[in-house]
């Protein structure tokens, strides 16, 4: 059975979060977890998913104004392809019912070198009952679109939450 522990500095399990986080995402996307573990404005949580007690996964989450973004999701290598990562999905969009969560993805491009990992990414959000939104960017060299669950966004919205994140804590704003 998963289960979802919200995380604070000094956790047991941040050793395990911080070696699947460096695992997970490119160096160019990475930004320091202090800020999101210490956030006194509370809009940041970091959420550590377990399955029999073993750490598996991990997703960072940033809310505000009825917005709830995942800005990082992983579940370790070793236990991909299980089920765990539509569970885990399903227990954050759980936790944050009553506000549509979002969730940004690398675009796919016939020219990017992991095309099928973006391909197979956009499939699994789908899947769990995410939908396309009109909300494009480019952020740290590459191209990304939103999805969104429980109602979609505009492009008005997304940024006024990020400009509501950086008002109250600027160090979220560079995630």
């Amino acid at each position: 059975m998963l289960t979802v522990k919200k995380l604070t500095a000094g956790a047991a399990e941040l050793p395990a979060l911080t070696a699947l986080y460096r695992a997970a995402f490119p160096e160019n996307e990475r930004r320091p977890l202090e800020p999101l573990l210490c956030d006194p404005a509370g809009h940041a949580e970091v959420l550590a998913f377990a399955e029999d007690g073993a750490f598996c996964g991990f997703a960072a989450l940033l809310d505000c104004g009825g917005l709830s973004h995942i800005i990082y999701f992983a579940v370790a290598e070793s236990r991909r392809g299980q089920g765990l990562g539509t569970q885990a999905l399903a227990a954050m969009c759980a936790r944050k019912a009553g506000m549509r969560v979002l969730v940004d993805i690398e675009r796919s491009r016939a020219d990017a070198p992991n095309r099928v990992q973006r391909l197979r990414r956009r499939r699994f959000y789908l899947r769990a009952g995410f939908a396309p939104t009109p909300v494009r960017y480019a952020w740290s060299g590459d191209d990304y679109e939103i999805l969104s669950y429980g109602g979609s966004v505009t492009p008005e919205e997304f940024g006024r939450f990020w400009e509501t994140l950086e008002r109250d804590n600027a160090p979220l704003g560079q995630y």
